[in-house]
């Protein structure tokens, strides 16, 4: 036989059911706007029915599960899009700087410095024993020793401030690590009866798609509800177990030596090195350890043959004071070659201008056996110094300075738009994947709305049931035996 009280019950369930609910569509519609937030349903079911004379009869609603409206594949393709779009992004950046470094075009930049070289010559060779045309190109072979010098510094300096960055990366994945392993802990415990913790998933999720963005990662969750995340096959969090990145810059002299290594804290020692395949890491160390070095080599190669070539030449003629066989540069360190760091203008010719190689000995046509004459108004030698300007010394002997340095530049410039185009594309797939999984997991207000209303309208109909119930009760408890007195 049923209860007296079996439909307060019911309506009981129903009433509680579609206020939870409410509480539900409030909380989705208070985080419309919240970063990683992932849209909530309730899940309803009939509760189990009662064997009655007649048959089986329905008990009222069962809440099962708050459920998290999300697709696991769109997570999947984000965090892969995402380590894409961190390499790509610090690339652009950095090349945006190398750009800055060659400064072209400019009056200040080394194709400007250049062509002033080779005019400072060609002013000297119009006039060999001009004291200001000699310091002119002096001081115009100062500018360009000093054009190298600090292009070269500025590298340097670059490789420096991508090891801060990465210095700073690391620190910042060493604390997600934590994060993450942190909400494991508490994700596991509160699942352990059989719950789900959405919200605490919502910022697990959030920290692994902005890791991601930082270092490529493998993310697998196992039956207890914790992630374990790794990198190339390295754990970084496992469970509760917490791995950590350090970054060993011992060698301020030389920036490319600094590397990352997996490190174990409790008894201070290296557990080797980590391997990137992607990411904002990954971008830094590919432009800190390839692409600034093989500009700093072009540059470098170009102060090489420059001071070669032109010391052939300068050796070979006289200056004013009829001497031959100076350089007119010389490395800053003798027992070094020369390179964009390691080359100036002779110690001797800065000193004294007369120095400067402007003559070649002349034979006397009406006495070939005479000794050859230096005069000092010849200007040969200057002339020669000029030519190379437009000789072919570059590239196995097929470009000339300015080709050569040109062409440096077109590879900069198709690097930077390459790094452009693909931030623009990895941008673009990340968007369209946002659109999908707002399309998913997203809050909807409108949908929200047309809940609140149906909920609304449930929550009033159980409402009236316990009503109408009660009215029958108060018939049965304080009217039964009333009639007929």
């Amino acid at each position: 036989m049923r209860s007296t009280f079996f439909g307060l019950n019911i309506g009981y369930k129903g009433l509680a059911a579609q206020q939870r609910a409410l509480d539900v569509t409030s909380h989705n519609i208070a985080n419309a706007n919240t970063p990683g937030y992932t849209r909530q349903d309730v899940i309803m079911e009939a509760s189990p029915a009662n064997k009655v004379l007649e048959g089986y009869i329905g008990t009222g609603v069962n809440i099962t599960n708050f459920r998290r409206i999300k697709e696991d594949f769109i997570d999947i393709q984000m965090r892969t899009e995402n380590k894409a779009l961190g390499e790509w992004e610090t690339k652009d950046h950095i090349t945006s700087k190398l750009e800055v470094v060659f400064n072209e075009p400019s009056d200040s930049s080394m194709r400007s410095v250049l062509d002033q070289f080779w005019e400072a010559w060609q002013t000297l060779s119009k006039n060999p024993e001009s004291v200001a045309a000699r310091t002119n190109v002096m001081q115009r072979g100062i500018t360009l020793t000093d054009t190298f010098n600090h292009m070269d510094t500025q590298f340097v300096d670059l490789q420096s401030d991508i090891n801060k960055g990465i210095g700073l990366k690391v620190n910042e994945i060493n604390t997600q690590a934590r994060q993450i392993r942190d909400l494991n802990l508490q994700i596991m415990k509160a699942e352990a009866g059989g719950q789900t913790a959405n919200d605490l998933r919502d910022k697990r999720d959030l920290l692994l798609e902005q890791l991601s963005k930082n270092i490529s990662i493998d993310v697998i969750e196992d039956e207890f509800g914790a992630v374990n995340v790794s990198v190339s096959g390295k754990t970084l969090v496992s469970r509760a177990v917490l791995g950590e990145i350090r970054f060993k810059d011992d060698n301020p002299l030389d920036p490319t030596s600094a590397a990352l290594e997996w490190y174990e804290p409790i008894s201070n020692t290296a557990q080797g090195s980590v391997r990137l395949s992607g990411g904002v890491l990954k971008g830094y160390f590919d432009m800190r350890d390839d692409v600034i070095p093989n500009y700093q080599d072009k540059v470098s190669l170009l102060a090489k043959t420059i001071a070669e070539e032109v010391n052939t030449l300068h050796r070979a003629g006289f200056g004013l004071d009829k001497n031959t066989g100076r350089n007119f540069f010389t490395a800053t360190d003798p027992l070094a070659d020369f390179s964009a760091q390691n080359i100036q203008v002779n110690p001797d010719i800065v000193g004294n201008t007369n120095f400067i190689a402007a003559a070649v000995e002349v034979a006397d046509p009406d006495d070939p056996g005479a000794d050859p004459t230096v005069y000092q108004g010849d200007n040969t030698n200057a002339l020669a110094i000029v030519r190379l300007k437009n000789k072919l010394t570059m590239s196995n002997g097929v470009a000339s300075f300015d080709d050569f340095y040109m062409s440096t530049i077109g590879q900069l410039g198709v690097q930077g738009q390459e790094t452009h185009q693909m931030v623009e594309n990895r941008g673009y797939l990340i968007e369209q994947l946002i659109n999908q999984r707002e399309s998913v997991s997203g809050v909807s207000l409108d949908e929200e709305m047309t809940n609140m209303i149906k909920y609304q309208h449930a929550y009033s109909a159980a409402a009236r049931v316990i009503t109408a119930m009660d009215e029958m009760l108060e018939v049965l408890i304080n009217r039964l035996g009333i009639v007929g007195r």
